[in-house]
């Protein structure tokens, strides 16, 4: 599962209390919002998130992200109707550039996917990690629509990082919560940095794995350089620089969840070729 999180910098969740067909957001939202959004220029994924137990909402919360891997930030407020988010400036805020909508947020927020009627996997176990989360309340978690990767659920996401965590369990999500919020990583269930393209996601966490750096503010720099199949990546990470050389391994093994009703699915993961911290 390392270094498959799909590449996205700005986040747009939007709270909804369901229920969610298998296309949601589209045929949840009005068509005027998600043209809007799917027109603008740059990585946007638009995320349904409720509240677990709740299903009962006036004034919908929304909750902006963006990160490019070594910056972000969070923009938090509500609206009477989804169509005023419509207004939002998404193409510029792809960029960067941090709209005034409602007000800075810098409280993590903990995304599980439970989006049940585009995988019965990710009801199945993603509500006992939202259980075990909520029971805990060490967290701000919500239920989110999907986030992609299901053969990899459990599947969660915390922001304002963007980092994905995923196979996850009851007991395991509650550590990578608790890390998360502690300022580290838990690379045992780390999937990748979704600001980074996969192959960088990959080399962040080989260097991770190789160093036991987890503090997830670590990272500093990120460029690559694509040549054929390989991609070299020139990263900083605690202050140190390291150069990372990976490629697309073979498909695989395929397999199936117990919980999915179509058949086995099978992917390709990543082989680091080189990786060795630069000298100055």
């Amino acid at each position: 599962m390392v270094g498959r999180a799909g590449m996205t910098h700005l986040w747009v969740l939007i709270e909804h209390p369901g229920p969610w067909p298998a296309s949601a957001p589209d045929d949840v939202l009005p068509d005027a919002l998600t043209e809007k959004i799917y027109s603008a220029q740059g990585r946007i994924r638009v995320v349904l998130i409720r509240r677990p137990r709740n299903r009962q909402v006036l004034t919908p919360t929304c909750v902006l992200a963006w990160t490019d891997g070594t910056r972000h930030w969070m923009r938090e407020g509500s609206v009477d109707r989804y169509e005023n988010l419509s207004a939002l400036p998404f193409e510029s805020m792809a960029t960067g550039v941090e709209s005034a909508f409602g007000r800075s947020r810098t409280e993590p927020l903990f995304g599980v996917c439970t989006h049940g009627k585009k995988d019965a996997c990710c009801a199945e176990l993603g509500r006992p990690v939202v259980a075990a989360l909520d029971a805990a309340q060490i967290a701000d978690v919500w239920e989110c629509s999907h986030i992609g990767g299901d053969r990899f659920a459990a599947n969660m996401i915390a922001w304002p990082a963007a980092v994905y965590f995923s196979r996850l369990d009851g007991n395991s999500a509650m550590d990578a919560a608790e890390k998360y919020l502690n300022g580290e990583l838990s690379l045992t269930h780390l999937r990748g940095r979704a600001a980074l393209s996969q192959a960088a996601q990959a080399a962040e966490h080989a260097v991770r794995r190789a160093t036991d750096i987890v503090a997830s503010g670590a990272l500093e720099s990120v460029t690559e350089r694509v040549d054929g199949v390989r991609t070299t990546v020139d990263l900083r990470l605690g202050a140190r620089d390291f150069r990372v050389a990976v490629r697309p391994g073979p498909p695989g093994q395929p397999f199936r969840h117990d919980c999915g009703s179509g058949g086995t699915v099978e992917w390709n993961g990543w082989i680091v070729e080189h990786l060795h911290e630069q000298s100055h």
